[in-house]
């Protein structure tokens, strides 16, 4: 059985400004697996706090799945921080970068170097195809940890790892799968007071 933690990253979450419904939705899917999920953690986009929150994860957690961090922008620093941790090497998708020089070409948009940054992932990693966005995300394994990279955006998250990841996933355990199902009973007390008189 692997332990699990989800690690959410996003100031955005941390604010309150959205809601981690990713935890949610990873949690319940993993269950399905029999892949026990023992921490959600939310870390902002910090550098120091992340490469913080990874060192703890690793010690305590055979599986790390990272939600958000993924985009184009100046704070999208997870799979570098992932990366500069694990001394691995940063390489471009041809796939992704394809994907999205098209989309720039065929919308008239100027496309900038930032944008390329989505199609960066892990070297040696496993690919994981975005079909609803432009970051790729990116599934492997170093020092017997187990490390899932995946987009923030749910439209982009979920049908990422039902489609890519989860198959994956439940082919590397090795006829380990388990089925776990469960039932919420709900129970109804139901008072009858009888005044004489």
């Amino acid at each position: 059985m692997k332990k699990a933690e989800i690690i959410a990253v996003g100031t955005e979450i941390l604010m309150g400004q959205i809601t981690n419904t990713n935890a949610t939705f990873l949690s319940r899917e993993l269950a399905e697996l029999g892949i026990y999920v023992y921490f959600h953690t939310v870390v902002g986009d910090n550098p120091k706090r992340l490469e913080e929150v990874i060192q703890i994860a690793e010690k305590r957690s055979d599986l790390l799945i990272f939600t958000g961090g993924l985009g184009p922008t100046e704070d999208d620093l997870t799979k570098q921080i992932v990366a500069k941790h694990l001394e691995k090497e940063l390489v471009m998708d041809q796939g992704h970068l394809n994907k999205i020089q098209e989309y720039f070409a065929t919308s008239g948009r100027k496309m900038t170097e930032n944008n390329k940054l989505q199609a960066l992932v892990i070297k040696d990693s496993t690919v994981l195809k975005n079909d609803f966005g432009f970051a790729a995300g990116m599934m492997f394994t170093e020092h017997e940890t187990n490390y899932i990279l995946l987009p923030g955006p749910p439209s982009e998250m979920k049908p990422m790892f039902k489609t890519y990841t989860k198959p994956l996933l439940a082919a590397s355990m090795n006829g380990d799968l388990i089925h776990l199902e469960s039932r919420i009973l709900h129970f109804f007390w139901y008072w009858r007071i009888k005044f004489s008189g």
